[in-house]
């Protein structure tokens, strides 16, 4: 390929006119399949001779191909020739001469094409590249050794994260760094730039290499105090600066970055290995001797420095950078927390306060430029902690939280003098002589000591109401934005003090409110995030209501200025507390919350024509923005479920988004449209037209890049076949595409079994909703489950194995026919049968077990002729599975029960305060006893540690895990009730009992020769558990009996109320008969389950029979229709007393001289009250030992409790909460008696197979950091 012709074409690529610039770019694509073509490219890069336009555009161009093509994936291959064996070969020979030969500007894009091919080659393609390096780095020309230093980086950044593959990382720790140290030294000493250059790039590479674990050789104590004394060095390095124009721009000088990774280096070696306090469990052994010779030999130097750095910068004679500055803050915070370091710091407190903490929270002259010229940035700033992560004044507000939290007894009181002091004085300050700026500083901090001041243990806690109405509140009129902002923000964390006197609670609502038409944006949004904690108050949310499409305007036009997600989260708790006064004008709301998504992402795509998950890895503020815009209205259609028809009018707004992010492909806002969607569908129990138009572009999504999108996409899928069966069932295009889901998930290689078992459920829902309508279906289905279940080791996790069994069952369920047909025709029966009667202990939900229950039983119903001959003499051992089901099916339904119960109740997160406000956990008050705080704060992070370690299932060396659980796959679910409820389904109303008496009475009929044989087969237990199934069943046909008829005596009731009025006086006499209690049976004798089934049938069909004539007469007898009405109402008023007789079975109303207070008594002051309370306790008492008892009282209380105010409900609930507290409470304290007098026994049967739900509720099992979680 010749040289000078590829630089005619790249001086083309730089001439102004476009046609010209396009020929030569198709030109250069045709030759990129040309062998040598990078060859070429570094030859043209290392000329001497070739201006610098055209090697930087060649060295873009070289840096594209190596990114893409040197381990192409299959799109990539797709659009780009592969690189030849000879161009990767030349390559890595030239590329370190290349880089050496470059300027500063063309060795950074070389050094990121090295860090690509030492990613995937090294060191298996390319072993000789370390001998390379230590060649450079023992030269004696300094470009040489730059480069080397550039090259080490890039290899170092290959493992920087790798915690367990260390080799490398450790050889190259002893066998190079040594000479980087004496490099940096020597370069140390100079001011040349080349030589600061290499300062940093050796000091980052150790900050690299220590990044995820320390290297043996770095532990040695002769490497640690040569790199402690090059880092010690480098920070007091004295550099010359102009105070009057030095600004965070000089940071990117050499010399600062020098500082500043020496800085970032000796906080990674005390923060992570040298601080006793903070190792964590799984470093303790590995690196507590060091970290305890690092605390005693290196650590008061290192402090000693940094304290005489913060000393001079405070004087001016040193100048730190804002990410040096918050680095040095990060440093000191951690000594808080050891107790050595600490002595040496604690009597530098006071200074630390005053001169390097609060200059860096006050209102700064850059702060005062930005509020000016560019409020946007500066609200983002301010209210994004992803913005403000890293800075100055975020890490000197968490100095302040850790002096106050860890070490609270020695350091709050001194903070809060000073604190005091700067208000005290701002406030006793004439008008012209106060400073503003430093009231801004003081409030800033009083946000930051939120946590502290209001616990229970604060020494100011009850004098908060007046520091906000003395400080903060008149602030909110001040001629200053910047101070009413501040003081929002302020008031906002401090919006859970409670004022003496609600007209002041209610004047501040006002003043707040106000604020919301403010002319200053920074100001707005303050108001906006300060209004969010008060709607918590009930007079404010009245207040609220008549202005509420005008707030909403408001924070929607917030959200267009500033595109932050944090107003649009405002927005959301609004739709959700307002959410029944949402719907007059939620389609506005909605068409608002539109145009500002799209609007939003007009801009995205514009900046970015492509959007993949190649080019928006690093979200944006804007796509941050619209993806609060999404969930904004996700909350919004959630709310309006029970308003279907608004959420009709919401079609038109919500799909062409939902459209939009498919069409553009914006897979980071797939989780929240797909909500948007579920919802919708949900809502309207519908899918319209324009929703099935949408399915089209649901599908294109799948088939483009939606595979790895499923469980997303499961909920609204689902929906669509529930909602949808209609079109479903009849548009083979739609379960072809249903279908063509279903089978790319199980047949793709690249996802996991999660993903399978999204695919499981789809058709899981298919079967149950299109029962009859899609039988097309089934056998293809069928095949996608055995062709994991009949292959060995194909299924790794017990879930995708209950989910692929689960698919055959529903099979079963919708037709087992067609179902054994399929399995007959490819001799999968034996198989399949064989592992789902192995499985059916791994069933453990409620819904997995009616499934095999209602699968299974299906194949009981088949006729003799139609049943496969190799499940003739299985069928008992199914029937056997079938009652080894039914004998853990009750116990799941109580755990699931109790389960439900227990989610529902509980609170997380209440009544715990983040700084251990709560009367048992005080960190802080225990911080004069050094010893006890350090062992209490090194207890409670490793406790953090473990508890992430769990929750990540990290194998870092820091989270480490000590798991003695020797399951392979058993935990896989989770909670066994996580999915109970997560998706409607059709099993839901199936009784299983029920359905199996009915099964079991076909399958007498249908094949009375194999039921027979069961018969024969079972055992006497088996036999007499069969009977109790029946017995349960036959109940629950009565109870479902009784429902019926009281569903419809109260819709007749219901009509007669809306048609006819009722008269005051019933007959008695003509339902006395109808209504009297029916005479108990006496018990019968045992039958055979075969004379059981046929009884139930033949009752089941008398009592319809009965039904039948009954209503006929009724229909014939009562020709006008009133005295029909009259009877069944005489019926029902029979029914209630014949339930209250029974309930005060053998009581009168003359008993113990109750009826006279009772009948006479009219109550007209507290005491006559009293008077009839307790005769009502003590008539209503004769019969608390009656199973009716407590539904009698619930209902009681409830129809007495109509005519009250809500405000005297909830007083009423909140007595009976209390009393339930005192019982449960009551009941441990038994519990626990109990347990101190037992003795210790040996368990020797099985454990217990129901969960004891107070086994998680005792008190005294939980220490202080638990209570603290």
């Amino acid at each position: 390929m010749d040289l000078q012709s590829l630089v005619g074409l790249f001086d083309s690529t730089l001439h102004p006119d476009l046609t010209v610039r396009k020929t030569a770019e198709q030109q250069l694509q045709q030759l990129e399949s040309h062998d040598g073509f990078l060859s070429v490219l570094l030859q043209m890069i290392s000329a001497a001779d070739l201006s610098l336009g055209t090697k930087q555009a060649a060295s873009i161009y070289f840096k594209n191909r190596v990114r893409r093509s040197w381990q192409p994936s299959k799109r990539a291959l797709e659009q780009y020739p592969a690189i030849s064996e000879s161009d990767r070969t030349a390559t890595k020979e030239n590329i370190l001469a290349a880089i050496y030969a470059s300027s500063q500007a063309i060795k950074l894009q070389l050094t990121e094409c090295l860090g690509v091919i030492l990613k995937h080659d090294f060191p298996e393609k390319w072993p000789q590249f370390t001998v390379h390096l230590k060649e450079l780095l023992h030269a004696q020309d300094a470009q040489r050794v730059y480069t080397g230093l550039l090259a080490l980086l890039e290899l170092i950044k290959r493992y920087r994260y790798n915690s367990t593959n260390r080799e490398v990382v450790n050889e190259i720790a002893k066998e190079l760094f040594p000479q980087v140290q004496k490099i940096a030294e020597q370069a140390i000493a100079s001011d040349d730039e080349l030589a600061m250059r290499m300062v940093w790039l050796s000091f980052k590479s150790y900050l690299n290499t220590i990044q995820s674990g320390l290297p043996v050789s770095l532990q040695e104590p002769a490497n640690l105090v040569a790199w402690g004394t090059a880092f010690i060095k480098m920070i007091e390095k004295p550099v010359a600066f102009d105070t009057a124009t030095i600004d965070d721009d000089a940071a990117k000088e050499p010399v600062w970055k020098a500082k500043k990774w020496a800085v970032r280096s000796v906080n990674r070696l005390y923060g992570r290995y040298g601080n006793p306090a903070l190792l964590p469990s799984g470093n303790a052994k590995k690196h507590g001797a060091f970290a305890k010779l690092f605390t005693a030999n290196f650590m008061p130097q290192i402090l000693q420095v940094y304290l005489q750095q913060i000393e001079g910068y405070t004087a001016g004679h040193v100048w730190m950078s804002t990410r040096v500055r918050g680095l040095v803050a990060q440093f000191l915070s951690d000594c808080i927390k050891e107790k050595s370091a600490w002595k040496l710091l604690k009597p530098h407190t006071e200074a630390i306060v005053a001169h390097f903490i609060f200059p860096q929270l006050c209102f700064t002259k850059a702060d005062q430029e930005l509020w000016e010229d560019n409020p946007v940035e500066y609200v983002q700033k301010r209210i994004d902690p992803l913005d403000d992560f890293g800075s100055a004044t975020a890490a000197a507000s968490n100095l302040l939280i850790d002096f106050a939290f860890e070490r609270r007894s020695a350091t709050l009181n001194t903070i809060l003098a000073f604190v005091n002091g700067v208000l005290t004085s701002y406030l006793q300050s004439s008008e012209e002589a106060r400073d503003p700026r430093s009231k801004d500083g003081a409030l800033s901090m009083l946000t930051s000591l939120c946590g502290a001041l209001v616990s229970k243990k604060s020494p100011v806690s009850k004098s908060l109401p007046d520091i906000l109405l003395t400080h903060v509140v008149p602030e909110f009129k001040s001629k200053y934005g910047f101070l009413r902002a501040r003081a929002l923000d302020t008031y906002c964390r401090y919006s859970g003090v409670e004022f003496p006197d609600k007209q002041i609670g209610r004047n501040v609502f006002e003043h707040v409110f106000n604020l919301l038409q403010d002319p200053e944006l920074p100001v707005r949004v303050h108001a906006a995030l300060a209004l969010e904690p008060m709607i918590e108050n009930e007079e404010n949310r009245d207040a609220l209501a008549a202005h509420l499409p005008q707030v909403m305007q408001v924070f929607l036009n917030l959200t267009n200025e500033i595109d932050s997600d944090t107003i649009t989260h405002v927005i959301e708790e609004f739709v959700e507390v307002f959410a029944d006064r949402m719907a007059p004008f939620a389609v506005e709301l909605a068409q608002q919350l539109r145009d500002t998504f799209m609007r939003i992402m007009g801009d995205v795509v514009t900046n970015q024509p492509e959007l993949t998950s190649a080019n928006i890895d690093d979200i944006s503020d804007k796509s941050m923005a619209a993806m609060g815009v999404l969930k904004t209205m996700g909350t919004l259609v959630l709310n309006l479920e029970g308003t279907p028809e608004v959420v009709f009018r919401l079609e038109d707004v919500v799909y062409p988004i939902v459209h939009f992010v498919l069409e553009n492909r914006v897979i980071d806002l797939y989780d929240e449209v797909f909500e948007i969607l579920d919802c919708c569908l949900f809502a309207m129990k519908k899918v319209t037209p324009a929703g099935w138009a949408l399915f089209g572009a649901i599908y294109s999504s799948f088939k483009n890049d939606g595979i790895d999108f499923i469980e997303e996409m499961l909920p609204s899928l689902d929906n669509y076949v529930s909602y949808g069966m209609d079109v479903v069932a009849t548009n083979t295009d739609v379960q072809a595409r249903l279908f063509d889901i279903i089978e790319s998930v199980m047949k793709s290689d690249r996802v996991g079994e999660n993903e399978c078992i999204c695919a499981c459920k789809l058709a899981e829902t298919i079967m149950l909703q299109g029962r009859g309508k899609v039988d097309g279906m089934i056998p293809g289905l069928i095949s996608l489950a055995a062709a994991y279940l009949l292959v060995d080791d194909a299924i790794k996790t017990t879930p995708f194995l209950v989910h692929a069994l689960e698919v055959v069952l529903n099979a079963l369920y919708y037709n087992p026919v067609i179902t054994l047909n399929v399995l007959e025709q490819y001799k999968w029966t034996d198989g399949i049968f064989t592992r789902m009667v192995q499985s059916a202990s791994k069933f453990t939900r409620v819904h997995d077990k009616k499934l095999m229950i209602v699968g299974l039983t299906a194949v009981l119903s088949v006729p003799a002729a139609q049943l496969p001959p190799s499940l003739q003499n299985g069928l008992p051992q199914l029937f056997e599975t079938v009652l080894l089901v039914f004998q853990t099916l009750g116990k799941a339904i109580e755990a699931r029960d109790a389960w439900l119960c227990d989610n529902d109740d509980d609170e997380f997160g209440s009544g715990v305060d983040w700084d251990g406000a709560d009367e048992d956990f005080d960190l802080g008050d225990e911080a004069d006893d050094d010893d006890n705080a350090d062992e209490m704060q090194s207890a409670f992070i490793k406790e953090l540690a473990s508890q992430a370690a769990q929750a990540l299932g990290s194998d870092h060396d820091e989270l480490e895990l000590n798991s003695n659980d020797d399951d392979d796959d058993d935990d896989d679910f989770g909670s066994p009730f996580d999915e109970e409820y997560s998706l409607e389904s059709p099993l839901d109303q199936v009784d299983a009992y029920v359905h199996f008496e009915e099964k079991v009475a076909e399958m007498q009929n249908s094949n009375p020769a194999a039921y027979r044989a069961i018969v024969e087969h079972l055992s006497s237990e088996n036999t007499q558990f069969v009977h109790s199934l029946l017995e349960q069943a036959a109940k629950q046909q009565e109870l479902d009996s009784e429902k019926a008829l009281q569903k419809v005596a109260k819709s007749k009731w219901e009509d007669e109320e809306e048609s006819d009025s009722a008269p005051d006086e019933w007959d008695a006499s003509s339902s006395e008969e109808e209504s009297k209690p029916s005479v108990p049976a006496p018990q019968p004798k045992k039958k055979s389950m075969g004379e059981r089934i046929a009884e139930r049938q033949a009752e089941r069909q008398a009592k319809k029979a009965a039904a039948l004539e009954a209503l006929e007469a009724d229909s014939d007898s009562d020709q006008d229709g009133l005295t029909r009405k009259q009877r069944e109402r005489q019926m029902q008023l029979e029914s209630d007393r014949l339930v209250a007789e029974d309930l005060f079975a053998g009581l009168t109303i003359k008993d113990e001289g109750i009826n006279s207070t009772l009948t006479t008594l009219v109550p007209k002051n507290q005491e006559e009250f009293n008077e009839l309370q307790k005769a009502l306790v003590e008539r209503i008492e004769k019969s608390k030992s009656h199973r009716l008892y407590g539904s009698f009282l619930e209902k009681l209380v409830r129809e007495l409790a109509l005519s009250l105010k809500d405000s005297e409900v909830r007083k009423i609930s909140s007595t009976l909460t209390a009393l339930a507290s005192e019982k449960q409470k009551a009941a441990k304290e038994a519990l626990k008696g109990k347990k101190k007098n037992k003795k210790a026994t040996v368990v020797t049967g099985a454990a217990k197979s129901q969960i004891d739900m107070n086994d998680y509720t005792r008190e005294d099992d939980f220490d202080d950091f638990d209570d603290f979680m």
